[in-house]
């Protein structure tokens, strides 16, 4: 690698958090009235009790957009891309024989050997976190490394620095960590640095750089601005971090949260439902009014037994009564249709998935589009800056694992698409269908019986459900062998066994000539 400028990490974390310092305070408050440990204020620990909202509806209304989100961009039983190949370069693959249907089988293998990846890799809950994070704080950075497990970082722990056009030029993460827990290679290094004895057990800032250089990026740690580890050097397209956001903003190095677009319906429910809260616990005290010169003592009333007698007179005590109800009547009604907003804002009025483990493509294909046309086109960022780049990573993170061989090079025109556009498996299954289904009205069965190569048309029907069809479907050699041994059993039928026994009869005898009539020596092929 090319001997590159040095930067000090921690100058330039502590430089760009003047910038990140007004999205996190938003972020912050946006939490406070949802789910406040997503983004608790600075100085907070574990042991920290956080301010509770007054209501619910604001957490509920998160894990439900999270969770919508996260099916859409990562599907539980379909893969959320499709690689896709012309018509010439498979031509040129399966050299004119016309077998588009087994490239089509490998390469749905291939998308469900991804997806597996990412399943076992623990990504579904560090995906739904990173949903979350976005729908709160709009900002969220991602690792996913070539081996373990991946990882995600809060906006209060790093920083970002983009161009005019939104691209990626630095971003420093900041980790704490004990100096007595780091390995002894990287203590050794920092040797040369003043650290008294009794400081041993006090935290220290770790400061991970990615810095863009040219047409890559170089990933380095830093401690105490010493360098530590080796520094990666990836291309561009396969860096490892993902700097994600919910929005982009033109001239703006972080994204915006969606609670952030309903932060004033939900700071006025809030104070509203605690409001109607104390009052109706204040309503519901009763407390009794005793007239000062009645015969009536508060004493004999307070103990006496339930049906008990008392005397005196029944205007000379009286319950204290509060005679808010037209109060409470007016913040009721403003609360309900406060719920009702925020209700359509969050989709949680919407039934688009079933009650069920396993949902349709059309299902998906459905919430994705409700969630970019509620959401205001942010599932299409998302699809480009988070979906795609998690699937170019597990693909590399399979090949460098050897659990998938590379594609083959020159296949230029291969490419994976994402989003709504990888549910087309979906489409060409109805066009596959409704082809079958034109020419059988047209030319009838027969003809489309006679037409159609059954094999390829079961292999292209089970790679556009995902099925693997290997064991499943016959091959044509499989079936070239079933016909011969069905074409013995009719002729055994037919001769009868006493026939077919004289016909294997008279080919021994005519083995033993053939063997009589070589030569001495020669080898019996």
């Amino acid at each position: 690698m090319a001997e590159i400028e040095k930067v000090s990490a921690k100058a330039l974390y502590d430089k760009l958090v003047t910038d990140r310092d007004p999205y996190l305070k938003r972020a912050q408050e946006a939490a406070s009235l949802t789910v406040p440990h997503l983004m608790p204020p600075d100085g907070v620990t574990a042991s920290t009790k956080l301010n509770e909202p007054s209501q619910s509806l604001g957490a509920r209304g998160v894990r439900h957009l999270a969770s919508k989100v996260q099916l859409a961009l990562f599907p539980i039983n379909t893969p959320p891309f499709k690689y896709e190949i012309d018509d010439i370069t498979i031509r040129k693959i399966t050299e004119g024989q016309g077998k588009n249907g087994e490239v089509n089988k490998a390469l749905s293998e291939r998308e469900r050997a991804v997806v597996s990846e990412m399943n076992g890799s623990v990504f579904r809950p560090v995906s739904f976190e990173a949903c979350r994070q976005l729908i709160v704080a709009g900002n969220y950075l991602l690792h996913i490394p070539k081996e373990g497990r991946p990882r995600g970082f809060r906006l209060n722990q790093f920083v970002v620095d983009r161009d005019g056009s939104g691209n990626l030029l630095d971003a420093v993460v900041k980790e704490s960590m004990s100096r007595e827990a780091l390995p002894p290679e990287i203590a050794a290094q920092l040797g040369n640095t003043e650290q008294k004895d009794t400081d041993r057990e006090a935290n220290i800032d770790i400061y991970t750089h990615i810095r863009r250089v040219e047409d890559k990026f170089i990933v380095s740690q830093q401690i105490d601005d010493v360098e530590v580890g080796e520094a990666g050097e990836y291309p561009v397209d396969d860096v490892p971090w993902l700097a994600l956001r919910l929005t982009y903003i033109e001239g703006e190095n972080y994204g915006r949260g969606f609670v952030d677009e309903y932060i004033g319906d939900l700071s006025a429910l809030d104070a509203l439902t605690e409001a109607l809260r104390d009052g109706t616990a204040q309503s519901a005290k009763v407390v009794w009014l005793v007239a000062p010169n009645s015969v009536v003592k508060a004493q004999q009333l307070a103990k006496a037994k339930n049906g008990g007698f008392v005397t005196g007179e029944a205007n000379a005590v009286v319950p204290l009564q509060v005679n808010k109800h037209a109060d409470f009547s007016v913040a009721e009604r403003f609360i309900a249709q406060l719920i009702e907003r925020l209700s359509f804002a969050f989709m949680l009025n919407s039934a688009v998935q079933r009650g069920g483990e396993r949902v349709t493509a059309e299902e998906i294909r459905f919430v994705a589009s409700e969630l970019d046309q509620g959401m205001g086109g942010m599932y299409s960022l998302l699809s480009e800056e988070f979906q795609l780049p998690v699937v170019r990573l597990y693909e590399k993170r399979m090949e460098h694992n050897r659990k998938v061989p590379p594609l083959p090079k020159g296949v230029t025109s291969i490419k994976i698409i994402a989003g709504i556009d990888a549910l087309g498996r979906g489409n060409d299954l109805q066009n596959l269908d409704a082809f079958i289904a034109g020419l059988g009205q047209l030319f009838g069965p027969e003809e489309v019986a006679r037409r159609i190569n059954a094999g390829e048309y079961m292999t292209r029907r089970g790679a556009a459900l995902g099925i693997d069809t290997n064991g499943l479907v016959r091959t044509d050699e499989e079936l070239q062998g079933g016909d011969q041994q069905s074409q013995m059993q009719q002729l055994i039928e037919k001769l009868g066994p006493q026939a077919i026994a004289q016909m294997g009869g008279m080919a021994k005898e005519g083995m033993k000539q053939e063997a009589a009539a070589q030569p001495e020596g020669t080898p019996n092929g």
